[in-house]
């Protein structure tokens, strides 16, 4: 129930509504910090900075507090990886389904709410021909959610009806029942089936973890055939994506080119690196006098005559003296000033865990068998990415190039999942990627990879680039292949891996390595 005191304004209640609800991602981020390091939400603790418990207590953050607390829980999802990540997708669509349950009953009352804002604006003779009826419908529809009839009654007696202040009052006590209303529907949500979320969870895992045994598979294999799935457990469906999976048994390269990607500095790394880039910068030479536009900071040496001018002025000394101090001077940006990355040549030792840029062909000669080699390729480079916390950017490219950052992808599929829908969907669905189809042309893919290794942020600078393609692919123009060169000279490292006939490739020069994957195609007649 939310304490309203007699002196809030309707701005204040509407703000104590408001602040008593946690955001989808707020509950999400508990049971991940459960599932990852075993607190249990503290009530106390963890939310009562920002969040007064006395204005709402709060029916699913209780019942995630009761469920984490459970030692039988504890001991499934602190045990396995996979367990935790059942225990976050189906407690989380739980959670979701709750929170949707909370807003439909939000949108039921909404007419009412619109009624208890306008209420305070009826005219004087309505008010004194309305208040009794008022009060008595009011009490008809939520005495049980704390509205107290004799209190208000009371406070619009003897022309007490007429007083401002008791119409306020009138207006905060109504909105607090309303509000009581919908957290009541919660609650009977969470009492009818917070048990069976914690128990189907536990079932759950137990039939998966019954399978696991019967085909003799790895937790790692059933991780990403159940990361593969729409988050329901559907036994034929695991079967499928446990097959695409176990492709990787098969082809070992797979395995090989996932565990060779990948590069960060580190003195007691076995691996070497050869360029160095984000630290240091180049300068493209230029005249002084060529200026670019304007900006802030503090060189004394560029400064606009404006602020020249606040300079020379006494008045405004203190005004210029603010603005060098706080980086905030306006001056001039030349062409001299403007910083490239470095590409510089220096050998650090390295471990593999950098990030990757992974270049997926889509184009109509993928399809088939190569697909799903492709898709099982993909699931394994995605929990590498995951367990390891490298970034991975994944470019889709046929005639056409889609890209994405895969752990990005990975995060969006299991809120989808749990019943959070993004505004934009790459339609990545289910480890698979969409087929573009048509002709192979690499010109765009390149120049979107060159990009990242340029400009990624600091975070794809050094990064290692895999291409999954038959190789079936023209080669681009001699600029981009000059390019290319230069980025092996300098220290990229490129792999391929190919899917098709034992033939000769043309890019195989071009390549550190490539794995192959020989296919041939059946023909049909």
């Amino acid at each position: 129930m939310i304490t309203i005191s007699d002196s809030d304004s309707l701005d204040a209640v509407y703000e104590k509504i408001r602040r008593k609800r946690l955001t989808p991602h707020t509950y999400l981020h508990y049971i991940r910090q459960f599932v990852e390091t075993g607190d249990v939400v503290d009530i106390e603790k963890d939310v009562a900075v920002d969040f007064d418990w006395k204005i709402y207590d709060d029916p699913i953050l209780h019942y995630l507090h009761q469920l984490m607390s459970e030692p039988l829980v504890q001991s499934i999802v602190l045990s396995s990886k996979l367990a935790g990540e059942i225990f976050y997708e189906s407690i989380g669509r739980f959670v979701i389904e709750c929170l949707h349950a909370e807003d439909f009953a939000n949108q039921r009352l909404l007419s009412e709410r619109n009624r208890a804002g306008k209420m305070t604006e009826w005219s004087m003779q309505r008010k004194r021909d309305g208040w009794q009826s008022l009060l008595s419908e009011i009490d008809e529809k939520y005495r049980e959610d704390g509205f107290d009839l004799d209190y208000m009654k009371k406070k619009f007696r003897k022309n007490g009806w007429k007083q401002q202040e008791n119409w306020e009052l009138l207006q905060r006590e109504w909105l607090a029942a309303i509000d009581e209303r919908c957290r009541k529907e919660v609650t009977k949500k969470v009492e009818s089936r917070g048990t069976g979320a914690g128990g189907s969870f536990s079932q759950m895992f137990k039939t998966i973890d019954e399978q696991i045994r019967n085909y003799g598979m790895t937790e790692s294999e059933a991780l990403q055939a159940w990361n593969m799935m729409d988050g329901q457990w559907i036994e034929t469906e695991f079967e499928k994506k446990l097959n695409i999976v176990r492709i990787q048994n098969k082809y070992p390269q797979i395995e090989d080119v996932a565990h060779k990607m990948g590069r960060i500095p580190d003195e007691e790394g076995r691996s070497l690196l050869y360029v160095q880039t984000g630290f240091k910068h180049k300068l493209d030479h230029s005249s002084g006098s060529d200026i670019e536009g304007v900006t802030i900071g503090r060189n004394i040496n560029a400064l606009m005559p404006s602020e020249l001018a606040q300079y020379m002025d006494s008045k405004l000394e203190n005004i210029f003296l603010r603005k060098w101090v706080t980086n905030r001077l306006q001056i001039f940006r030349y062409k001299s000033e403007i910083t490239k990355p470095s590409r510089r040549l220096r050998t650090e030792r390295t471990t593999r865990h950098g990030p990757m840029i992974v270049c997926i062909d889509s184009s109509a000669s993928m399809y088939g068998v190569p697909q799903k080699i492709e898709a099982s390729l993909l699931s394994k480079l995605e929990q590498t990415a995951e367990q390891l916390k490298r970034d991975c950017f994944l470019i889709d490219f046929s005639v056409d190039i889609r890209p994405i950052e895969l752990r990005s992808r990975r995060k969006r599929k299991a809120l989808e999942r749990m019943g959070i829908k993004p505004k934009d969907n790459e339609n990545f669905e289910k480890g698979y990627f969409p087929f573009i189809g048509g002709s192979t042309d690499a010109q765009k893919m390149l120049n979107m990879v060159f990009a990242l290794l340029d400009n990624g942020e600091d975070r794809y600078m050094n990064a290692d680039v895999l291409w999954i393609s038959d190789f079936l692919i023209p080669m681009p123009t001699d600029d981009l292949m000059k390019r290319f060169n230069e980025y092996r000279t300098n220290g990229t490292k490129f792999y391929g891996f190919k899917i098709g006939l034992d033939d000769e490739c043309s890019w195989e020069g071009y390549f550190d390595k490539i794995y192959k994957i020989i296919y041939r195609p059946l023909r049909r007649y």
